[in-house]
């Protein structure tokens, strides 16, 4: 154990201070250096390979994956579970979080216990990697661009932290891919046929684990049955590299107005020119479909140190923000959108501990750290950050982040607004929503136009429409107030065309107040799975009727015997983040570095809170205490929630 510390460590110190010094790295491989010195040999006639081996090896002392018990029995388990045949959503989800429960705390363990590739990977398996590499680049597609490119995103044999294997043997072309690709003098423009045709396999069930996990090998990717988007960006990149295609991992370490962070393949046509892509999508689409979406900062996973990373940068012995504590790592925000260089004063640099100070956004419950800058005196300047996101500066340390200025908005237009509170006066905020309402507002406007219909026969041809649903302001309960002559024995909703129904609660209530139960439910019952009908009245806001069909969708019931309906209560398909009556809500807005409360209030029947003597220029937080965890900061203006 003494031994492999002390290799880490050395490891640590080569790739810190000796870039692209093949000794260097040769003298921490152990008893490993025969075998890396067998590759240099086998090509000392082959210049271009030669080179090849040498980059390779060079940034190998920087590359690692992890081993133990626990890892090994996780890459078992996970490789049976893909390798079932049958199974919906609730299956592999369970037998997800089965496999996990299993091996979460050995894995905590095996985290740190690294695998350094100079000291474990073996002469056959480089040369059997490049060689295949220098196949793939010399066929007629792949003329286009030059060897640097293909040293750095064509020629690794890892993405990412995964355990590597042979995973070009894997995901080899057919012959008749070979043959399909001989035929195009540029295969960017086929790429994606490629890619989304092997990729076909592919569920779309997404899993969000709550611990550390290995990143899987590359060939067990091939029969992926779930995962996140790194398990789909990672397989995505083998595949494309598999046909010689220059391909990378971009991330987001933290998206800028809303939670988590994200990871996606970039194929890249050199000069600056990147392409995102994920399964599924034409070249292009990704970010297309993602408009709302912030990117305060944007990088891409390198097999090469990387001088201008904040880990060489460093150099002496600093702590780092996890997404920085790796030599292997390239800031490319500027092939993404326009960005802006900000300058920041700093309060108390000598907090920092170090030369550097760092930006952070907002996820819903705390701020995580997206960017790092140089300390000049009492100022930092941060690089190319991206526009329209608000940032929380930062100091960064053994004791976690410390506040080191104001927090700000950097607008589309790249320039800076301060958001530290004016409390010399005050105003009134109504407040409709503790999160931001895209996608909800999007369920919103799809029932716009829904009819609600009541009819004597059971096929509705003499329907009378009571009530169309007009434009709506917000994704929360309406209530309608009918008035029609005669009584009826059947009721339903005729959705509008293309909006396949979504509806979360629907009730129907007579003169007296009572609800009118159903005696048989009606409709178009091709549904989505648990998407069905008796979602509408189950009293659960997140469920909801979604239609595989688009045309003439509609549900209803019979009802126990004909009546006149008095009112309609009804709830768009939401995100249960609307103001819910009697739970309970704060208001919390940012003053240097904590969150300052403006008192609890009730939610009511009109879905609106009032608070007033809210200070102007602030950053705002509404807590709902009585349940959920989506929580989004706002400013406001012109009379509403503007969400950040």
């Amino acid at each position: 154990m003494k031994k492999i510390t002390c290799l880490l460590s050395l490891c640590l110190c080569i790739f810190v201070c000796c870039k692209d010094d093949v000794e260097a790295v040769l003298q921490v491989a152990g008893d490993n250096r025969p075998e890396l010195e067998k590759v240099l040999s086998h090509y000392r006639d082959e210049p271009l390979k030669l080179r090849a081996a040498r980059f390779l090896i060079e940034n190998m002392d920087a590359h690692y994956c992890y081993g133990g018990k626990a890892v090994d029995g996780y890459y078992h388990d996970m490789d049976s579970l893909f390798t079932h045949k049958e199974g919906d959503r609730g299956f592999w989800n369970t037998q997800y979080d089965s496999i996990l429960n299993l091996y979460r705390n050995g894995m905590n363990v095996d985290v740190k216990h690294r695998l350094y590739d100079v000291a474990h990977l073996k002469s056959d398996f480089l040369i059997a990697s490049i060689d295949s590499a220098f196949n793939l680049w010399r066929r007629n597609w792949n003329k286009q661009y030059g060897f640097d490119v293909f040293c750095r995103y064509v020629l690794p044999y890892r993405v990412g932290e995964e355990r590597p294997d042979n995973w070009r043997a894997e995901f080899a072309m057919s012959p008749g891919e070979v043959a399909d690709y001989e035929r195009y003098t540029d295969n960017y423009s086929y790429a994606y046929n490629m890619a989304n045709t092997r990729l076909q396999w592919i569920r779309s069930t997404i899993f969000y684990p709550s611990c550390f996990l290995p990143d899987f090998p590359l060939s067990m990717l091939g029969h992926l049955k779930l995962g996140t988007c790194k398990e789909y960006a990672h397989l995505c990149v083998a595949l494309l590299r598999t046909a010689g295609i220059p391909s990378a991992v971009d991330f987001v370490p933290q998206w800028g107005n809303r939670s988590l962070g994200h990871e996606w393949c970039a194929v890249l046509l050199g000069e600056g020119v990147t392409i995102p892509f994920a399964p599924g999508e034409r070249l292009g689409e990704h970010f297309a479909k993602r408009k709302e979406d912030r990117l305060p900062k944007v990088f891409r996973q390198t097999f090469e140190k990387r001088p201008e990373s904040l880990r060489m940068v460093a150099r002496e012995d600093v702590m780092l923000p996890k997404v920085f504590d790796t030599p292997c790592i390239a800031d490319v925000t500027d092939e993404y959108m326009e960005t802006s260089d900000v300058t920041v004063c700093l309060e108390h640099p000598e907090l920092a501990g170090s030369r550097f100070a760092y930006l952070a956004v907002f996820n819903d419950r705390e701020w995580k750290i997206v960017h790092w800058g140089r300390i000049c005196g009492k100022r930092a300047v941060f690089k190319s950050m991206g526009r329209g996101v608000v940032y929380l500066p930062v100091y960064y340390g053994k004791s976690g982040m410390l506040r080191a200025g104001d927090v700000f908005l950097l607008d589309k237009h790249g320039r800076v607004r301060s958001l530290e509170p004016d409390e010399t006066g005050g105003r009134t905020l109504r407040l409709k929503r503790k999160f931001r309402d895209d996608r909800s507002n999007q369920f919103l406007q799809s029932v716009i136009g829904g009819k609600f219909q009541v009819a004597n026969r059971e096929d509705f041809s003499d329907s009378l429409t009571v009530h169309v649903i007009p434009k709506l302001e917000d994704n929360r309960y309406h209530t309608v107030q009918l008035s029609y002559g005669g009584e009826y024995k059947y009721f339903r909703y005729l959705s509008p065309d293309w909006s396949r129904g979504n509806m979360a609660e629907l009730y129907t209530f007579d003169a007296a107040g009572d609800t009118l139960k159903p005696k048989r439910l009606l409709g178009n019952f091709h549904v989505r799975p648990w998407c069905g009908v008796e979602n509408l009245f189950d009293g659960n806001v997140l469920s909801f009727y979604d239609s595989h069909d688009v045309y003439n969708v509609w549900y209803g019931w019979e009802m126990e015997r004909p009546d006149k309906i008095a009112c309609i209560r009804f709830l768009p398909r939401n995100d249960d983040n609307f103001i819910r009556e009697g739970e309970d809500y704060e208001l919390l807005y940012w003053k240097q570095g904590r969150w300052v409360s403006l008192g609890h209030k009730k939610g009511n029947a009109d879905g609106i809170l009032t608070y007033d003597r809210a200070p102007f220029r602030a950053l705002f937080l509404l807590r709902n205490h009585t349940k959920g965890h989506e929580e989004r900061i706002f400013t406001y203006e012109s009379g509403r929630q503007v969400w950040w």
